[in-house]
Protein backbone atom coordinates (compact mmCIF):
# COMPACT_ATOMS: atom_id res chain seq x y z
CA UNK A 1 0.00 0.00 0.00
CA UNK A 2 1.38 3.25 -1.36
CA UNK A 3 1.56 6.19 1.49
CA UNK A 4 0.87 9.78 1.18
CA UNK A 5 4.43 11.38 1.32
CA UNK A 6 3.28 14.91 0.73
CA UNK A 7 4.56 17.41 3.50
CA UNK A 8 1.41 18.31 6.00
CA UNK A 9 1.66 21.40 7.75
CA UNK A 10 2.29 21.67 11.57
CA UNK A 11 -0.77 22.44 13.31
CA UNK A 12 -0.87 25.78 15.11
CA UNK A 13 0.43 26.20 18.35
CA UNK A 14 -0.26 28.44 21.05
CA UNK A 15 3.04 30.47 20.16
CA UNK A 16 3.27 32.81 17.29
CA UNK A 17 6.53 31.77 14.98
CA UNK A 18 8.52 34.24 16.61
CA UNK A 19 8.08 32.65 20.12
CA UNK A 20 6.03 35.35 21.62
CA UNK A 21 2.59 34.33 23.10
CA UNK A 22 -0.48 35.29 21.23
CA UNK A 23 -2.26 38.14 23.41
CA UNK A 24 -5.58 37.24 25.12
CA UNK A 25 -8.65 37.53 23.62
CA UNK A 26 -10.63 41.10 24.54
CA UNK A 27 -13.02 40.74 27.39
CA UNK A 28 -16.69 41.27 26.11
CA UNK A 29 -17.83 44.55 27.28
CA UNK A 30 -21.54 43.92 26.79
CA UNK A 31 -22.39 45.07 29.92
CA UNK A 32 -23.62 41.55 31.09
CA UNK A 33 -21.28 41.48 34.00
CA UNK A 34 -22.91 44.38 35.26
CA UNK A 35 -26.49 43.28 35.01
CA UNK A 36 -26.00 40.87 36.95
CA UNK A 37 -24.27 42.15 39.71
CA UNK A 38 -27.20 45.16 39.58
CA UNK A 39 -29.57 41.69 39.90
CA UNK A 40 -27.96 40.08 42.55
CA UNK A 41 -27.94 43.07 44.51
CA UNK A 42 -31.67 43.45 44.02
CA UNK A 43 -32.19 39.93 45.02
CA UNK A 44 -30.16 40.18 48.68
CA UNK A 45 -31.40 43.92 48.71
CA UNK A 46 -35.16 41.96 48.52
CA UNK A 47 -34.16 39.33 50.64
CA UNK A 48 -33.12 41.75 53.38
CA UNK A 49 -36.58 43.30 53.53
CA UNK A 50 -38.32 39.92 53.47
CA UNK A 51 -36.41 38.96 56.42
CA UNK A 52 -37.11 41.78 58.38
CA UNK A 53 -40.65 41.45 57.42
CA UNK A 54 -40.51 38.04 59.34
CA UNK A 55 -38.73 39.10 62.31
CA UNK A 56 -41.53 41.42 62.20
CA UNK A 57 -43.85 38.98 62.78
CA UNK A 58 -41.91 36.80 64.98
CA UNK A 59 -41.60 40.18 67.66
CA UNK A 60 -45.28 40.60 67.05
CA UNK A 61 -44.57 45.03 65.69
CA UNK A 62 -47.81 46.53 64.01
CA UNK A 63 -45.69 46.87 60.74
CA UNK A 64 -45.89 43.16 60.03
CA UNK A 65 -49.54 43.35 58.85
CA UNK A 66 -49.04 46.42 56.69
CA UNK A 67 -45.64 45.01 54.77
CA UNK A 68 -47.59 41.41 54.38
CA UNK A 69 -50.50 43.64 52.85
CA UNK A 70 -47.57 45.65 50.39
CA UNK A 71 -46.07 42.24 49.72
CA UNK A 72 -48.84 40.32 48.48
CA UNK A 73 -50.34 42.84 46.59
CA UNK A 74 -46.86 43.36 44.75
CA UNK A 75 -47.19 39.59 43.96
CA UNK A 76 -50.35 39.96 42.41
CA UNK A 77 -49.72 43.17 40.37
CA UNK A 78 -46.57 41.50 38.64
CA UNK A 79 -47.87 37.82 38.69
CA UNK A 80 -46.01 34.81 38.44
CA UNK A 81 -44.77 36.09 34.97
CA UNK A 82 -42.36 37.88 36.43
CA UNK A 83 -39.96 35.06 36.88
CA UNK A 84 -39.51 33.93 33.51
CA UNK A 85 -37.15 36.51 31.64
CA UNK A 86 -33.90 38.15 33.99
CA UNK A 87 -35.37 41.70 33.04
CA UNK A 88 -38.78 40.58 33.94
CA UNK A 89 -37.31 39.06 37.43
CA UNK A 90 -35.64 42.80 37.98
CA UNK A 91 -38.78 44.73 37.71
CA UNK A 92 -40.48 42.28 39.97
CA UNK A 93 -37.81 42.39 42.51
CA UNK A 94 -37.55 46.49 42.35
CA UNK A 95 -41.52 46.64 41.99
CA UNK A 96 -41.70 45.06 45.49
CA UNK A 97 -38.75 46.69 47.37
CA UNK A 98 -40.69 49.87 46.42
CA UNK A 99 -43.85 48.55 47.24
CA UNK A 100 -42.57 47.47 50.81
CA UNK A 101 -40.79 50.99 51.04
CA UNK A 102 -43.82 52.88 50.73
CA UNK A 103 -45.58 50.93 53.40
CA UNK A 104 -42.71 51.15 55.36
CA UNK A 105 -42.60 54.91 55.29
CA UNK A 106 -46.42 55.37 55.42
CA UNK A 107 -46.21 52.99 58.92
CA UNK A 108 -43.11 55.50 60.10
CA UNK A 109 -45.38 58.48 59.47
CA UNK A 110 -48.14 56.98 61.47
CA UNK A 111 -45.96 56.04 64.29
CA UNK A 112 -44.81 59.31 64.28
CA UNK A 113 -48.33 61.03 64.30
CA UNK A 114 -49.81 58.90 67.04
CA UNK A 115 -46.21 59.83 68.64
CA UNK A 116 -46.98 63.54 68.32
CA UNK A 117 -50.32 63.72 69.12
CA UNK A 118 -50.53 61.52 72.03
CA UNK A 119 -53.91 59.11 71.22
CA UNK A 120 -54.77 56.87 73.52
CA UNK A 121 -57.99 55.72 72.35
CA UNK A 122 -57.93 52.16 71.35
CA UNK A 123 -60.35 49.79 69.51
CA UNK A 124 -60.02 45.62 69.66
CA UNK A 125 -59.04 44.45 66.30
CA UNK A 126 -58.62 41.13 65.68
CA UNK A 127 -57.86 40.99 69.48
CA UNK A 128 -55.45 43.43 69.93
CA UNK A 129 -55.43 46.71 71.09
CA UNK A 130 -55.33 49.33 67.76
CA UNK A 131 -55.31 53.26 67.99
CA UNK A 132 -58.83 54.71 67.15
CA UNK A 133 -57.09 56.26 63.62
CA UNK A 134 -57.17 55.18 60.30
CA UNK A 135 -54.35 52.55 59.84
CA UNK A 136 -51.17 53.20 56.99
CA UNK A 137 -52.41 53.39 53.63
CA UNK A 138 -55.68 54.75 54.66
CA UNK A 139 -56.78 58.34 55.85
CA UNK A 140 -60.33 58.89 57.77
CA UNK A 141 -60.23 62.74 55.87
CA UNK A 142 -62.54 63.26 52.95
CA UNK A 143 -60.70 64.03 49.26
CA UNK A 144 -62.86 65.12 46.23
CA UNK A 145 -60.77 64.43 43.33
CA UNK A 146 -60.47 67.55 40.80
CA UNK A 147 -62.69 64.96 37.99
CA UNK A 148 -65.96 63.45 38.54
CA UNK A 149 -66.75 60.07 39.30
CA UNK A 150 -69.75 58.45 38.16
CA UNK A 151 -71.54 55.47 39.98
CA UNK A 152 -70.18 52.08 39.26
CA UNK A 153 -72.87 49.98 39.23
CA UNK A 154 -76.78 50.56 37.27
CA UNK A 155 -79.44 51.83 39.70
CA UNK A 156 -80.86 49.11 41.95
CA UNK A 157 -78.07 48.00 44.34
CA UNK A 158 -77.86 48.92 48.07
CA UNK A 159 -74.66 49.99 50.25
CA UNK A 160 -73.93 47.38 52.80
CA UNK A 161 -70.82 48.47 54.38
CA UNK A 162 -69.55 51.83 54.64
CA UNK A 163 -65.78 52.96 54.87
CA UNK A 164 -63.56 53.34 58.13
CA UNK A 165 -63.87 51.29 61.49
CA UNK A 166 -66.50 47.98 61.39
CA UNK A 167 -67.16 45.13 62.77
CA UNK A 168 -65.64 42.43 60.31
CA UNK A 169 -68.57 40.10 58.96
CA UNK A 170 -65.93 37.06 58.37
CA UNK A 171 -64.61 37.11 61.81
CA UNK A 172 -66.14 34.68 63.97
CA UNK A 173 -65.25 36.41 67.56
CA UNK A 174 -67.26 39.58 66.64
CA UNK A 175 -63.36 41.45 66.50
CA UNK A 176 -63.37 45.03 64.18
CA UNK A 177 -61.47 45.58 61.54
CA UNK A 178 -60.68 48.97 59.45
CA UNK A 179 -62.90 48.99 55.88
CA UNK A 180 -60.77 50.68 53.10
CA UNK A 181 -63.41 51.19 50.92
CA UNK A 182 -67.41 51.20 49.96
CA UNK A 183 -69.36 47.99 49.47
CA UNK A 184 -72.42 48.20 46.97
CA UNK A 185 -74.70 45.45 46.74
CA UNK A 186 -76.14 44.19 44.00
CA UNK A 187 -77.25 40.76 41.84
CA UNK A 188 -74.52 38.58 40.63
CA UNK A 189 -73.66 39.20 37.00
CA UNK A 190 -74.54 42.96 37.41
CA UNK A 191 -72.41 45.01 35.44
CA UNK A 192 -69.16 47.08 36.64
CA UNK A 193 -68.22 50.36 35.16
CA UNK A 194 -65.38 52.75 35.18
CA UNK A 195 -65.72 55.58 37.40
CA UNK A 196 -63.84 57.63 35.16
CA UNK A 197 -61.54 57.81 32.06
CA UNK A 198 -58.10 56.27 32.78
CA UNK A 199 -55.90 53.12 32.59
CA UNK A 200 -56.03 50.30 34.01
CA UNK A 201 -52.77 49.78 36.30
CA UNK A 202 -54.09 45.64 37.41
CA UNK A 203 -56.20 43.19 36.60
CA UNK A 204 -56.24 40.19 38.61
CA UNK A 205 -56.91 37.83 41.44
CA UNK A 206 -55.98 38.22 45.02
CA UNK A 207 -57.09 36.01 47.99
CA UNK A 208 -58.61 39.02 49.62
CA UNK A 209 -60.06 41.46 46.80
CA UNK A 210 -60.93 38.18 44.75
CA UNK A 211 -61.29 39.10 40.81
CA UNK A 212 -60.23 43.28 41.07
CA UNK A 213 -59.88 45.78 38.52
CA UNK A 214 -57.33 49.23 39.86
CA UNK A 215 -57.49 52.28 37.84
CA UNK A 216 -55.42 55.21 37.25
CA UNK A 217 -57.08 58.70 36.95
CA UNK A 218 -55.67 62.22 36.63
CA UNK A 219 -52.96 63.51 39.39
CA UNK A 220 -52.51 60.13 40.36
CA UNK A 221 -56.06 59.38 41.58
CA UNK A 222 -56.97 55.88 40.92
CA UNK A 223 -60.10 53.96 41.94
CA UNK A 224 -60.28 50.03 42.70
CA UNK A 225 -63.04 47.43 42.26
CA UNK A 226 -62.92 44.38 43.79
CA UNK A 227 -65.13 40.74 44.33
CA UNK A 228 -65.71 40.69 40.38
CA UNK A 229 -67.40 37.50 39.09
CA UNK A 230 -65.90 38.59 35.84
CA UNK A 231 -63.18 41.29 34.35
CA UNK A 232 -63.28 42.45 30.88
CA UNK A 233 -60.33 44.59 30.60
CA UNK A 234 -56.72 44.18 30.63
CA UNK A 235 -53.43 46.24 32.15
CA UNK A 236 -51.82 48.69 30.38
CA UNK A 237 -55.67 49.29 28.62
CA UNK A 238 -57.36 52.68 28.27
CA UNK A 239 -61.07 53.15 29.83
CA UNK A 240 -63.46 55.40 29.14
CA UNK A 241 -65.98 56.82 31.90
CA UNK A 242 -68.76 54.51 32.34
CA UNK A 243 -67.47 51.97 29.86
CA UNK A 244 -68.05 47.79 31.69
CA UNK A 245 -65.01 46.64 33.17
CA UNK A 246 -66.62 43.64 34.53
CA UNK A 247 -69.39 41.99 36.62
CA UNK A 248 -70.48 41.71 40.15
CA UNK A 249 -69.29 38.24 41.96
CA UNK A 250 -68.39 37.00 45.37
CA UNK A 251 -65.06 36.12 44.70
CA UNK A 252 -62.32 36.76 47.46
CA UNK A 253 -63.09 36.99 51.32
CA UNK A 254 -66.72 38.10 51.23
CA UNK A 255 -70.16 37.18 52.55
CA UNK A 256 -72.29 37.53 49.64
CA UNK A 257 -71.86 39.51 45.78
CA UNK A 258 -71.32 43.00 45.58
CA UNK A 259 -68.76 45.86 44.85
CA UNK A 260 -65.63 47.09 47.00
CA UNK A 261 -65.29 50.18 45.63
CA UNK A 262 -62.03 52.15 46.80
CA UNK A 263 -60.57 55.50 45.95
CA UNK A 264 -56.73 56.31 46.17
CA UNK A 265 -54.91 59.82 45.91
CA UNK A 266 -51.21 59.58 46.11
CA UNK A 267 -51.60 55.98 47.43
CA UNK A 268 -53.58 56.62 50.02
CA UNK A 269 -57.15 55.37 50.21
CA UNK A 270 -60.00 57.71 51.28
CA UNK A 271 -63.69 57.61 51.48
CA UNK A 272 -65.54 57.55 48.56
CA UNK A 273 -69.08 58.64 49.61
CA UNK A 274 -69.31 61.91 49.20
CA UNK A 275 -67.12 60.98 45.21
CA UNK A 276 -69.82 58.75 44.58
CA UNK A 277 -72.65 61.37 45.72
CA UNK A 278 -74.14 58.59 47.91
CA UNK A 279 -73.58 61.16 51.06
Amino acid sequence: MWEDATPKPMPETAEHRDGSSPAPAARRSDGKTQDNLILWAQILLCAAILAGVYAAKTLGLPIYATLRTAFDQAMQEQGLDAFGEERELVRFIQTGIDTLGEAAQQVAVSLADGAATGETASRTVHGRNAPQQAPAGSSLESYLPDFELTLPLPAGFSCTSGYGWRQDPTAEDGSEDFHTGKDLAAAEGTPVYAAADGTVRTAALGSSYGNYVRILHEAGDETLYAHMQYVFVRPGQQVRQGQQIGTVGQTGNVTGPHLHFELLHAGIRYDPTEALGLA
